[in-house]
């Protein structure tokens, strides 16, 4: 099998150099850096920002939201909007990382919020999905009020109370599950 096959193979379209080494078995380095080097000259590759890579330039954008930083999963106004809890529609992939950035990859703008590791490391309400990790609904609105505790949804009926109570406790912030406990009560389910 040839290393294009290996990646045509594992179902995935979005790669770091990181995982070229692994599903490549390649020890050394600089090796990997050459092959990639060559099949981007090639067109084999394709490499929309620095150190991620993808099988031509028909990549799923959550995917490559996922690999320009590591750790990260998608949340807040793009889980949010995801699975209905706002209307509004935005532009920009929003997903949670260990440290603040804004990044532009062939007009799409990707936004990382900082969090702390004890949540960013927490897989609790975070689901895995074509490869790629998203937050829950759940998740989303706990995100959401950790970054701004002014955040407002638009339909919130479908929330499980428990869980949010449940996942609320991994932020270990006092502030964040007062203003769960509140939009719990707001809810009618207190």
């Amino acid at each position: 099998m040839t290393i294009l096959e290996i990646l045509h193979k594992s179902g995935r379209n979005v790669f770091t150099t990181d995982d070229l080494v692994v599903m490549w078995d390649v020890s050394d380095r600089r090796d990997i850096i050459e092959s990639i080097k060559d099949y981007i000259r090639r067109n084999r590759l394709y490499s929309p920002h620095r150190g991620v890579y993808t099988l031509n330039k028909e990549y799923e954008s959550y995917e490559l939201a996922q690999k320009l930083i590591l750790p990260s999963y998608i949340s807040y106004y793009t889980a949010l909007a995801r699975h209905g809890l706002i209307f509004q529609q935005y532009k920009e992939i929003h997903s949670f990382a260990s440290y603040t950035k804004t990044i532009t990859v062939d007009d799409q703008t990707y936004v990382y919020h900082k969090c702390k590791d004890v949540v960013l490391m927490n897989g609790i309400g975070i689901i895995q999905e074509n490869n790629y990790s998203i937050a829950s609904a759940e998740r989303a609105v706990c995100d959401s009020l950790y970054l701004n505790r002014r955040a407002g949804f638009d339909n919130i009926s479908n929330i499980n109370s428990e869980t949010l109570r449940k996942l609320a406790r991994i932020y270990k912030n006092q502030r964040l599950q007062n203003d769960i406990d509140d939009l719990i009560k707001s809810m009618g389910k207190g």
